[in-house]
């Protein structure tokens, strides 16, 4: 690999301290590990590394986070993953997931959200109506989530999501 000359760094924001280092000629690399770097860095809500990449990839999902706290201090973070560009479901949609930093991902979080949207639980007053008729609070179905989320309903929401979700499948 040749060796650039840095020709101009420029401070961006003092505050935290972004610099962009320009390089004649070169603006972007694809390193050994598969990691596109680019010159410069700016925070925004559109991909840096020039447009090549919104053209070349299939998918690209664009991450933002945010602090999950309790009384107990932060204990994970809130993660919302839009989907910036995907050749299989509609671009722009977003879906959260919850990631704690004792248990990891959380495999049922939003699902109880996502069954009331779709009709599947019905929301009455401060409880949940399930299909079979019983009722629960929203803070014990997300307690306890595999006795309320069983095989039928994680069909039920599977089959609704794709609905909403992919081309060609609107209700």
């Amino acid at each position: 690999m040749k060796t650039q000359k840095i020709i101009k760094k420029t401070v961006l924001k003092e505050s935290i301290k972004v610099y962009d280092f320009t390089v004649k000629d070169d603006h972007h690399y694809i390193l050994e590990n598969g990691v596109l770097s680019h010159n410069s860095y700016v925070p925004t809500k559109d991909l840096g590394g020039g447009n090549g990449i919104k053209y070349a990839a299939s998918n690209i999902i664009m991450l933002s986070k945010s602090k999950d706290k309790t009384d107990e201090g932060i204990v994970g973070n809130f993660i919302k993953c839009t989907n910036y560009k995907n050749r299989f479901v509609k671009e722009n949609m977003h879906v959260q997931t919850r990631l704690n930093y004792t248990s990891g991902l959380s495999r049922y979080y939003g699902l109880t959200d996502l069954a009331i949207e779709y009709n599947i639980f019905k929301k009455v007053s401060t409880r949940v109506e399930l299909p079979d008729g019983t009722k629960a609070f929203e803070k014990n179905i997300d307690e306890d989530p595999e006795k309320y989320f069983t095989k039928d309903i994680l069909d039920k929401l599977d089959v609704e999501i794709q609905k909403g979700f992919k081309y060609g499948q609107g209700s």
